[in-house]
C-alpha cells in the first residue's frame, strides 16, 4: 500500500510533464494548432481550470514536505503552521514559532525563487458577441450530453494505429532534445479530456465554417 501511495504522489508531483504530453497529443493526433488563437483560447476555456486545480493539489501536497535544516529541522510548512493544544485550539507560541519558521523558510530558500507567479494571460475570445460564444458553448454541452464523438478527430477506430491507441507520448528534452521520457496517459482522465477537447474543436471548426468570427 504505501508503495502505490508513494507512486500515485510521484505521479501528483510531475502533473505539468503529464500535461505537457497530453498536449503534445492534442498537437499530433488532435487537430490542435498553436499557430491559431481560436485553438488557445479553446484549450484554456476547457481545460485551465483543471491545471489550476491540479496546481492547488500540488502546493497543498508540496506543503506536507519537510524541509531540510538547521532553521526548518525537518519540518514542513504546513506542519508549523498547525499547533494545537489538547482542547483542539491553536496554541498562540506555537503559532508565533510557526510564523517565526515560515519567514527563515522564505528566507533560507529566496535565492531558490527565479520569479515571481506570473498571471496567465487569457485568450481573446474568436466570437464578435458574446451570444455567439453562449451559443458555442451551449452547443459542446449539447454534443457531450448526446455522447457524440466527431469523425476526423483520431478518436475513433481506425482513426489510430495500436501505438497511439496505447495512449503514450514520449517528450523530448535536454538542451538539444537528446534525451527522451515516456508518459503514460492511460488514466481515463486523459482520454476523456482527448474526446472534450475534439468535441469542442469540432464545434469551433462549424462555426468558423458558418463565420461566427
Amino acid at each position: 500500500m504505501r508503495v502505490r501511495e508513494a507512486k500515485a504522489r510521484l505521479e501528483r508531483t510531475q502533473f505539468v510533464r503529464h500535461w505537457r504530453a497530453f498536449f503534445s497529443r492534442l498537437e499530433r493526433l488532435h487537430g490542435l494548432d498553436i499557430e491559431k488563437t481560436g485553438h488557445l483560447w479553446l484549450l484554456q476555456g476547457l481545460f485551465l481550470d483543471a491545471i489550476n486545480d491540479d496546481c492547488k493539489t500540488f502546493r497543498e501536497e508540496w506543503n506536507l514536505h519537510p524541509i531540510a535544516g538547521l532553521s526548518t529541522n525537518n519540518k514542513s510548512p504546513q506542519t508549523c503552521c498547525h499547533g494545537q493544544t489538547g482542547a483542539g485550539h491553536p496554541d498562540d507560541k506555537d503559532t508565533n514559532s510557526g510564523d517565526q519558521l515560515i519567514s527563515q523558510i522564505e528566507e533560507d530558500q529566496e535565492q531558490n525563487v527565479r520569479h515571481t507567479a506570473v498571471e496567465v494571460p487569457r485568450k481573446k475570445s474568436p466570437f464578435v458577441t458574446q451570444d455567439d460564444e453562449n451559443l458555442f458553448f451551449s452547443t459542446v454541452e449539447q454534443i457531450i450530453v448526446e455522447g457524440i464523438i466527431p469523425e476526423g478527430y483520431g478518436l475513433l477506430p481506425g482513426e489510430q494505429d495500436d501505438e497511439d491507441a496505447a495512449m503514450i507520448e514520449v517528450l523530448q528534452f535536454g538542451r538539444h532534445g537528446t534525451k527522451s521520457i515516456v508518459v503514460s496517459l492511460s488514466d481515463s482522465v486523459w482520454e476523456a479530456r482527448a474526446t472534450l477537447w475534439c468535441q469542442g474543436l469540432s464545434v469551433l471548426s462549424l462555426f468558423e465554417t458558418k463565420r461566427y468570427f
